[in-house]
């Protein structure tokens, strides 16, 4: 069905949209727009739970991308009545779908004109709408504010869009506290060859949820990497992996099956904590270590086996209180330590970390912390701690393991 059709307000131009049961398009003086849909996935219900739009546009007859469209070079009111235009063309799109319970993720440029309000067409509610804005180096912090605060006393939710890459900052996750944050698939691919990103990737979920945000995980496109996104346990992914871009017909059929590529990687690998596993010769000497520093041995000789194992940095002793008695005995030249004005730890009080607090809490048990950077010399290790009860009192002996010694696939 074809006809002139008012679109946002506007001085001096009107559009024309074009109407199909499949999809609905619109001609802006030489160009065309279509909207193309990606569904976006929750991993741990398996199933779609929004589609992305993404605007399609023609020129002169020849396929451009979006930015030709939306050029932050045009005048501001040009600006603001393509970007309103783009989005109203998404929501016709996405109004057949709108008594579903679906999300629909709308890009927003921060630059465009914060006066006028989106028209939603009848049945489709705020509340499914969600706004995306993208963060830059020249985005004012103050704008972002004003518009994420107008636009969810309107009823829609946010998402921070392409975070992680660029200019991003931390603290705009605090100021703009949104609802969805989208981790940009750049560190997708780093985290996919680089085993210092993998481990940061969980750290930074983790800091993301603390905002109160969910975390969307975008430009997933092999296994491998559906692997990683579920290791970092992400709320939602999307990317070629599941479903590419397309009209919403299609778009809606692609997700069949997808259920599968979203629990498999949960049931065929369980998290990677349980992968690190002590060699039975290194749990011996450890142990022997222990017996050796309950009956009074001096620690130096009491864990000379143990610091001869090429997985062990460094070896110390920690009273019950957590402050280190002696030096670390240590395999490493202190002329190769990273952070050299650290390397003693003598008198060091070690009290708030994690391995101490386990091994005092629950003794007799060997304990293994997750990897971190170690202090003296900037390396991934894992600390594996334990107490021991002697004549003079309680210990916690600790070791600094290679992280990656334990877990090859962690190996930088």
């Amino acid at each position: 069905m074809k006809g002139v059709h008012p679109g946002p307000e506007c001085a001096e131009e009107t559009v024309r949209w074009y109407r199909h049961p499949e999809d609905t398009t619109l001609d802006y003086r030489d160009w065309r727009l279509m909207s193309h849909f990606q569904p976006i996935f929750s991993i741990a219900h398996g199933r779609l739970v929004g589609l992305e739009a993404l605007l399609r546009p023609r020129h002169a007859g020849e396929d451009v991308s979006p930015l030709h469209f939306l050029c932050a070079k045009l005048p501001l009111t040009e600006l603001s009545w393509r970007d309103r235009l783009a989005r109203c063309l998404h929501y016709e799109n996405f109004r057949p779908l709108s008594g579903d319970d679906l999300w629909l993720f709308v890009n927003r440029v921060p630059l465009a004109d914060i006066a006028t309000e989106d028209e939603l067409p009848p049945g489709l509610d705020p509340h499914q709408v969600v706004i995306e804005f993208t963060e830059g180096e020249s985005t004012d912090s103050g704008l972002l504010r004003e518009l994420v605060a107008r636009y969810r006393a309107l009823g829609h939710l946010v998402a921070l869009d392409d975070f992680g890459a660029r200019h991003s900052n931390l603290d705009r996750l605090f100021t703009l506290a949104p609802d969805i944050v989208k981790l940009d698939r750049k560190l997708i691919l780093l985290a996919d060859e680089d085993a210092r990103v993998r481990r940061s990737l969980h750290r930074l979920v983790a800091l993301i949820r603390d905002t109160g945000a969910l975390v969307l995980f975008e430009g997933v496109e092999t296994a491998a990497q559906a692997r990683l996104a579920v290791e970092a346990e992400a709320d939602l992914v999307q990317g070629f992996h599941y479903a590419r871009p397309q009209p919403r017909a299609f778009a809606l059929k692609s997700t069949w099956g997808a259920r599968e590529k979203l629990h498999g990687p949960l049931r065929a690998h369980p998290r990677r904590q349980h992968t690190r596993r002590l060699p039975e010769d290194l749990d011996r000497i450890f142990r022997q270590t222990l017996r050796r520093v309950a009956l009074g041995e001096a620690f130096p000789r009491a864990s000379a086996e143990l610091i001869d194992r090429p997985e062990v940095y460094r070896a110390y002793l920690l009273d019950a209180h957590g402050r280190q008695l002696g030096h670390s005995a240590s395999r490493v030249p202190v002329t190769q330590l990273r952070y050299l004005p650290l390397a003693d730890g003598a008198g060091a009080l070690w009290s708030a970390r994690p391995y101490f607090r386990r091994a005092i809490a629950l003794p007799g048990r060997l304990h293994l912390s997750d990897p971190y950077l170690s202090v003296p010399d900037g390396t991934w290790v894992c600390t594996l701690s334990a107490t021991a009860h002697g004549e003079t009192g309680t210990f916690v002996v600790c070791a600094d393991l290679a992280a990656d010694a334990l877990d090859p696939e962690n190996a930088p």
